[in-house]
Parts: structure tokens; C-alpha cells; sequence
């Protein structure tokens, strides 16, 4: 039997998730509570609310920008994992909103 790397990443991936589940609770939870949470900080520079997709889009830009300052397969991994994150978040958004 063969392994591929993928299939090692997306088990890698799936533990960090698991793991920071169990640190942090639910990522989905957590993106509708950070979004609120960033409305509140940047209320006088928005004139929307911020959407929890857009929390991981943020997520996602900062492991980003600290892929510029030096390396550290972290920020690659996390990277990666908010991206699937955010895909996730933002496909149960448009679901919804298509229901109503």
C-alpha cells in the first residue's frame, strides 16, 4: 500500500484541527464570535458587519504576511488549514442564504 503525501497532510491537518478544537472549541463558533468581536474593533471604519468567511479570510492574511518575514512550516500548515476552514464557513453562508 501506497501513502501519499496529501493523504499525510490532510491527516496532519485534521489533527491540528482536532487538537485545537479541543483547546479552543468549535472553529465555526469561534469565526461568528471573532466576527462580532472585529465588528466591534473596526465599527467606525465599516459599514457592514463583518461575515465569519471573512474572519478566516483575515486568519489567512496574516499567516500570509508571516510567510514574508521568514519561513516556518507553522504558517504554512495553518495556511492551509484556514483556507479549508473559511471554505467551509463560507459555503454554509451562501447555503443559507440560497434557503431564505
Amino acid at each position: 500500500m501506497t501513502i501519499k503525501v496529501t493523504d499525510i497532510d490532510q491527516e496532519i491537518e485534521k489533527k491540528i484541527i482536532d487538537e485545537r478544537q479541543k483547546d479552543y472549541g468549535n472553529y465555526q463558533d469561534n469565526f461568528i464570535m471573532l466576527a462580532e468581536m472585529f465588528t466591534i474593533i473596526l465599527a467606525n471604519n465599516l459599514r457592514t458587519r463583518i461575515k465569519p468567511h471573512q474572519v478566516g479570510q483575515l486568519m489567512m492574511g496574516l499567516k500570509l504576511f508571516r510567510t514574508t518575514r521568514n519561513f516556518k512550516a507553522d504558517n504554512y500548515t495553518d495556511l492551509s488549514i484556514y483556507n479549508k476552514m473559511t471554505k467551509e464557513v463560507h459555503k454554509k453562508e451562501v447555503a443559507k442564504k440560497d434557503k431564505i
